[in-house]
């Protein structure tokens, strides 16, 4: 296995394009524990309403029941690659699972320019351009909101825009910017799909804002509109850092200064 990190190739396309396919990170001896989890956590958050095809289920994947899933925040392979992207301040903030359901039309992951950071997908099963892999419009990470562009991109289909698409393999990891325009086509159902967030620590008035603000939209995009069983986005468990992990605890200890657990659905009560 080759040692975590990106080369100065790979950091000036990232920066560029606003993504980057990592190939392989993944051992088969992971990937068959992540699966494993994947199925357990699935079928303890979504026991009452059985997976049928016809909407995504999705379920954060950070607790003591699915470890392998809960360390990749800690992991170098992930954590080394967030801190040349964004700095040494990154915060990790969230491991999630998915399944899917037909395509997914062009978004980003963040609504305002001022809140950013990177996020790593992984796939359980393959995917290419007609079954549900990544397309992202490169370099559109660095276009200021423009509301015109937006519009017109949200009206069409994702084989309508002109776009890269990113075929991957279990084990590759697609690591690519939250501001960055992304969708998928072809994706059938039940296409399992994970990933791993990190956010840039903010440094203006508005980053802040905007961070703060994020926390309760993730419980509202999460936990609000798909309905797993667990009703909050963090576990006391995990807040609580029972191995004593510093990154952990330099995460928890920065998002509970901005306020970002305060919202309501956040941390378990």
């Amino acid at each position: 296995m080759s040692r975590p990190g990106l080369t100065d190739e790979q950091i000036s396309h990232f920066k560029t394009f606003g993504y980057i396919v990592l190939k392989e990170l993944f051992t088969e001896d992971e990937l068959v524990q992540i699966q494993s989890e994947f199925d357990f956590m699935m079928q303890d958050q979504y026991g009452h309403d059985s997976y049928d095809g016809s909407r995504r289920h999705w379920t954060m994947m950070m607790d003591q029941d699915t470890p392998t899933f809960a360390s990749l925040l800690e992991d170098a392979r992930f954590l080394k690659v967030a801190r040349q992207l964004y700095g040494d301040d990154v915060i990790g903030v969230g491991i999630d699972a998915n399944r899917y359901t037909g395509d997914t039309g062009w978004h980003r992951d963040t609504s305002t320019v001022h809140q950013y950071g990177v996020k790593f997908a992984f796939y359980l099963q393959p995917v290419e351009a007609t079954t549900g892999a990544l397309r992202v419009i490169p370099g559109m990470h660095r276009l200021p909101n423009d509301e015109s562009f937006a519009e017109g991109v949200r009206s069409m289909t994702a084989t309508e825009v002109p776009s890269t698409c990113l075929p991957a393999e279990p084990g590759d990891v697609v690591a690519f910017d939250l501001r960055l325009w992304h969708a998928s086509h072809g994706g059938s159902t039940d296409r399992h799909m994970c990933t791993v967030v990190y956010y840039a620590n903010p440094k203006t008035d508005e980053e802040l804002t905007a961070l703060q603000q994020q926390s309760a939209a993730n419980v509202r995009i999460g936990i609000e509109n798909f309905k797993p069983k667990r009703r909050h986005l963090y576990s006391k468990d995990w807040v609580a850092n029972p191995g004593g992990n510093a990154d952990r605890q330099g995460w928890i200890d920065r998002l509970q200064e901005i306020g970002y657990f305060d919202a309501p659905g956040v941390v378990e009560a």
